[in-house]
């Protein structure tokens, strides 16, 4: 049977969300008290056709994918590049 594993790109800045483009990136903004990118991770881990979960995220910030990730079994995550295009591959 096949393995499926879910790839959440998840290294962008988000710019255009914060507010002059400073501050936390918007997939580590809280939404009803968790990390926006932990409630997309945890979709992915409950649903019944997905094997593992994989994150490309940026290297900066790795402290806050830690913090939004702990006690969830995944899958190391890997680092972005330039554009999505190159995330995507990382991946």
């Amino acid at each position: 049977m096949s393995k499926v594993i879910a790839l959440i790109t998840a290294s962008g800045r988000g710019a255009r969300f914060s507010l002059g483009g400073e501050g936390i990136p918007k997939q580590y903004m809280p939404l009803a008290g968790v990390a926006m990118l932990r409630h997309t991770i945890l979709a992915f881990l409950n649903h019944p056709k997905i094997n593992d979960v994989i994150c490309v995220i940026h290297p900066d910030d790795i402290k806050l994918y830690e913090e939004a990730v702990i006690g969830l079994d995944l899958l190391n995550p890997v680092f972005g590049g330039q554009t999505r295009q190159i995330s995507v591959h990382n991946g």
